[in-house]
C-alpha cells in the first residue's frame, strides 16, 4: 500500500513539475550548434507538433519535422532535465522542395536525440513565456540547442501531414492489421532503438504483418506520406 502512494505521488509530482510540457504542441523552430543557428526549413509538408506523451508510468518525447525522433525518457524531480532510455528515428525519405535543406535539418534533429545521444544523455529544458507564447528549449549536454514554439510559425504549408492510414489490435500479438492504404506505399517497421525491422510496399488496401518474432516492447509504424504510428507488442 505504502509504495502504490509513493509512486502515485510521484506520478503526480512529475506531471505537475512538467505540465507545460505535456499541455502544449510544440512547433520545432531551430536549432543552434557552436553559436550558428539554422531556422526550421519550410517544405511541401505542414509541419507536425512535437509532444510529451505519457503512457502509464512510462514518458516520450516525439521531436517531429518530416521525420520523427522519438526518445523514451525519465524526468528527474528535482531540476528541468529529462534523461534518454531510449529511441530512435524514423526514416522516411523527402523529395519536395526545399531537399537538400529539409534533409539536412532532419538529420540534424535525429542526430540530436538518436544518432549522437547514447541511452543516459541528459537533457536540460527551459521554457519562456511571452503572453500566451511559449518557446521550449532543450539543450544536450554539448551546448547544442533546439527551439520549439507553442504555435505554428509562418512559412509552412497549412496542408498537414495526415495519419490515412488504420491499425490493429494495439497492442499487437500475433498479426498486426494495416487498413485504408494505397497501392505501392513505403511500410517500415523500426523498434525504439531506430532499426529496421520490417519493410516492403503496400500491395493493396490492407497490408497483414506478422510480428510473432517481435520481442515485447514499442515499435514505430512509418507510411509513406503518413504520420509514423507507434505500437506495442505485448
Amino acid at each position: 500500500m505504502k509504495k502504490t502512494l509513493f509512486l502515485l505521488f510521484c506520478s503526480i509530482f512529475l506531471s505537475a513539475q512538467n505540465s507545460e510540457l505535456f499541455t502544449n504542441d510544440w512547433y520545432i523552430s531551430q536549432i543552434v550548434t557552436n553559436g550558428q543557428t539554422v531556422t526550421t526549413p519550410s517544405m511541401a509538408n505542414a509541419l507536425s507538433p512535437s509532444t510529451f506523451i505519457q503512457n502509464n508510468s512510462n514518458y516520450y518525447f516525439a521531436s517531429r519535422y518530416f521525420n520523427t525522433a522519438q526518445t523514451n525518457i525519465t524526468f528527474s524531480t528535482s531540476v528541468n532535465n529529462f534523461t534518454k532510455i531510449g529511441g530512435g528515428c524514423t526514416l522516411a525519405d523527402y523529395w519536395g522542395v526545399n531537399m537538400t535543406a529539409v534533409q539536412e535539418y532532419d538529420q540534424k534533429n535525429c542526430d540530436f536525440y538518436i544518432s549522437y545521444a547514447l541511452p543516459g544523455t541528459i537533457y536540460t529544458y527551459q521554457i519562456l513565456t511571452n503572453g500566451t507564447s511559449k518557446t521550449l528549449i532543450v539543450t544536450n549536454p554539448s551546448g547544442t540547442q533546439v527551439f520549439y514554439n507553442n504555435s505554428l510559425f509562418l512559412g509552412i504549408k497549412e496542408n498537414t501531414l495526415k495519419k490515412t492510414f488504420t491499425i490493429y489490435p494495439n497492442p499487437v500479438d500475433d498479426f498486426l492489421i494495416i487498413e485504408n492504404l494505397e497501392k505501392n506505399l513505403k511500410v517500415k517497421i523500426y523498434d525504439m532503438s531506430g532499426k529496421l525491422l520490417f519493410e516492403t510496399l503496400s500491395p493493396d488496401k490492407a497490408l497483414k504483418v506478422n510480428t510473432t518474432d517481435f520481442q515485447k516492447g514499442h515499435y514505430i509504424l512509418s507510411v509513406e506520406n503518413s504520420k509514423p504510428e507507434l505500437f506495442i507488442k505485448k
